[in-house]
């Protein structure tokens, strides 16, 4: 099992490399949308934000469920504020897609700020070892089951994933109101 583990480990921290490298670029694209770059890269995003939130909320269902259920890392109770967050998305996304209704992305942006906020202040108190936040799940809540690289736990993993999704959501977004004028 520690092979596994190890081997989920290095395969999460590939994820969040691409995760950032793909927020920067979306982040870039909204920063400079009258670019030929930026305007390519908002109209790839809203063409395909259905597959996109689809695609990051299941590898947040997936990937969460793994470390808790097969590596048996218990979550603590901001994981699982991040997972309320995540979970009923990939539900909503799915329905999306086969009804072809791009109306969920004011509804993904409630529940992904939500998520943000709760990712942001985890990952904050586990970087700096200290929740003012009473914790009262079973495990605490600056338990570090992983540290790659100095930097990538579990609640940088979910915090990076929603911001991505948020700024894929903003950039659909900026894309509707570039075609509506």
């Amino acid at each position: 099992m520690e092979a596994f583990t190890a081997m989920f480990n290095q395969l999460m921290s590939v994820a969040v490399f691409g995760s950032i490298i793909t927020s920067i670029t979306l982040a870039g694209a909204l920063l400079f949308p009258e670019t030929k770059f930026g305007a390519s890269v908002i109209q790839f995003t809203h063409k395909y934000i259905l597959a996109i939130g689809f695609f990051i909320s299941f590898a947040a269902l997936v990937c969460s469920l793994i470390y808790s259920d097969v590596i048996g890392y218990a979550p603590c109770i901001f994981c699982w504020y991040a997972r309320i967050a995540y979970y009923p998305q990939v539900i909503m996304f799915a329905i999306a897609i086969f009804k072809k209704d791009r109306k969920i992305v004011d509804y993904s942006l409630g529940l992904t700020v939500f998520g943000l906020l709760v990712t942001g202040y985890h990952t904050y108190t586990n970087m700096v070892g200290y929740s003012p936040l009473p914790c009262g799940a079973t495990v605490s809540c600056l338990t570090r089951y992983v540290y790659e690289y100095g930097f990538i736990t579990i609640p940088l993993m979910g915090l990076v994933g929603f911001i991505t999704l948020f700024l894929a959501l903003l950039a659909s977004k900026k894309h509707s109101k570039i075609s509506a004028i």
